[in-house]
């Protein structure tokens, strides 16, 4: 398989997955899901909650609240030496207080071993008056098939690469132009042309509205364009580089029992 990047920025990607197959594409879609790591806050203790917020829905958003942080300095619990009781390698500690009135956000959230909160303007709780909230907790590395708080990606998907083709029976009417909603065609000097293959979404709106029957979209099964977005607990590249890694680990093992 080759990765041909299309766009690439602190938190999004796009890129071309060549020479595969709709199993291994999947594959990397369900490892950039599921299998990739990441730090999430676990064990929540509640010392004080006296805001009109639930125990249980603080939690919940202590826990969904991304952690940056390099996944190298950490080990998953089940894989950690002390047992997953507890130890640096495997747990760090979250800290939140503070009293009304006041809105205390992602960024209130006080961590350790180099810790950071990529978004600090996610509002946890709001206090009024004579409320207050002081909590703590152990986040640990997770994966996404466990639950959602350990799920790296947002918006993750794939297309097969779209192909289009123009044949001589197209009258350059510009019914196609005016139907698709990506902006797949254009009339330049009277002549239908395609400026942006890769934007088609397979709708076939165009082929249905030629009058002519000029124009077939069919896509290419060894061919997929990826986008997808992080939620900023790691970066789009490390994401990418982990999931692959992860899916030659697994084959490898698999091979080695089949060996056996």
């Amino acid at each position: 398989m080759n990765i041909d990047v299309r766009e690439f920025s602190p938190q999004k990607i796009k890129f071309i997955l060549e020479d595969a197959t709709p199993a291994k594409a999947n594959s990397l879609r369900r490892a950039l899901i599921a299998e990739v790591p990441t730090l999430a806050a676990e064990d929540i203790k509640i010392y004080e909650n006296s805001s009109v917020m639930t125990d249980e829905m603080l939690a919940l958003r202590i826990g969904l609240t991304p952690l940056k942080t390099s996944i190298d300095e950490f080990v998953l619990p089940e894989e950690c030496t002390c047992g997953g009781e507890g130890c640096s390698a495997c747990k760090t500690t979250l800290i939140l207080g503070g009293e009304g009135p006041t809105t205390l956000y992602s960024g209130d959230l006080k961590t350790e071993d180099g810790v950071e909160i990529p978004d600090k303007k996610i509002p946890l709780v709001k206090l009024y008056e004579g409320q207050e909230v002081i909590l703590e907790a152990e986040a640990t590395l997770g994966k996404g098939k466990e639950h959602t708080k350990w799920q790296p990606v947002i918006a993750c998907g794939y297309k097969g690469y779209p192909i289009q083709k123009i044949t001589e029976e197209c009258d350059n009417c510009g019914d196609c132009v005016e139907i698709c909603p990506r902006n797949v065609y254009e009339i330049k000097n009277n002549q239908l042309e395609i400026t942006d293959p890769e934007n088609c979404s397979l709708c076939s709106l165009c082929v249905e509205e030629c009058h002519a029957e000029a124009i077939t979209v069919t896509d290419d099964t060894n061919k997929f364009i990826f986008n997808f977005e992080t939620d900023g607990s790691l970066t789009p590249q490390e994401i990418t580089t982990k999931s692959t890694q992860i899916i030659a680990d697994k084959l490898q093992e698999f091979k080695e029992t089949l060996n056996e």
